[in-house]
């Protein structure tokens, strides 16, 4: 009886079902390349899953955004205050500072007219849903990897999000220009957008608060953190948004073209 099991089998074959059962190490871990095209399509997937997702969510936010880019973009063109030379009745040469006209959504409608309300919809709504779908997949990536205890999956998920904010940041910054209404960013397509801010050497600029901001902002994005908490939150972390912005609309050379 001592050879029998409470289950009624037998100790050798329990011992023999169990050596069946260990797999060897090439069928438990999965291959490369079979890792790289499930991540290619997981990347595929949540791409358009985001884009069906923020598609509306954007459409009715974006004259909002718009209007507050191009707030902060005349901080910008005000400082330092712009000044014209005139000749006064005398000859002398004078400067006064040249007021702009304030921006409201009558002003942007009127001059772009109501397409205008809608400057870089296509780029945000690209950035965020393949930012989302790339930090996604970086993440099931990292989790065939070791270390995967409770500290190990936050620093791959912090991680993940990090490299999808870099790779796609310059569309940040193309998305960012064409809300603010940026000459060369005017009327043109997605593509030319990333091709000019490549070609000017602008594709990083703000970079590294875009980052921090995307660390902080983790907490109340993935509801770490609750009503009103997370209230609290954003405000406090605002102002990084305002200089990551801000860092976004500079530019390394004064625009060339009319």
């Amino acid at each position: 009886m001592s050879a029998i099991m409470s289950s009624g089998i037998p100790v050798g074959q329990q011992q023999a079902q169990t050596q069946q059962l260990q797999l060897p190490p090439e069928d438990v871990h999965a291959p490369a390349h079979l890792i790289a095209v499930g991540s290619v399509f997981e990347l595929i997937l949540e791409f358009l899953k985001e884009c069906m997702q923020l598609g509306p969510l954007y459409s009715f936010s974006q004259p909002m955004w718009v209007l507050k880019t191009r707030l902060l973009y005349r901080r910008i063109q005000t400082f330092p205050a712009p000044r014209l030379q005139e000749v006064d009745e005398s000859g002398n040469a004078v400067r006064r500072e040249l007021q702009l006209q304030p921006i409201t959504w009558r002003k942007i409608r009127r001059d772009e007219g109501a397409l205008g309300l809608w400057s870089g919809w296509q780029a945000r709504m690209c950035h965020q849903a393949l930012r989302a779908g790339l930090a996604q997949t970086c993440f099931e990536v990292l989790l065939f990897m070791p270390w995967n205890d409770q500290w190990g999956i936050l620093t791959k998920f912090l991680g993940a999000m990090t490299v999808a904010t870099a790779v796609t940041h310059p569309l940040d910054v193309v998305q960012t220009r064409m809300a603010a209404g940026l000459p060369g960013y005017q009327g043109v397509g997605v593509y030319h957008g990333v091709m000019r801010v490549m070609r000017d050497n602008d594709a990083y600029q703000g970079l590294g608060r875009s980052l921090a901001l995307g660390l902080l902002s983790a907490p109340v994005r993935f509801a770490w953190v609750r009503y009103p908490l997370s209230l609290a939150w954003m405000a406090a972390v605002y102002p990084l948004d305002r200089q990551s912005t801000l860092g976004r609309l500079q530019r390394t050379r004064e625009d060339t073209e009319g």
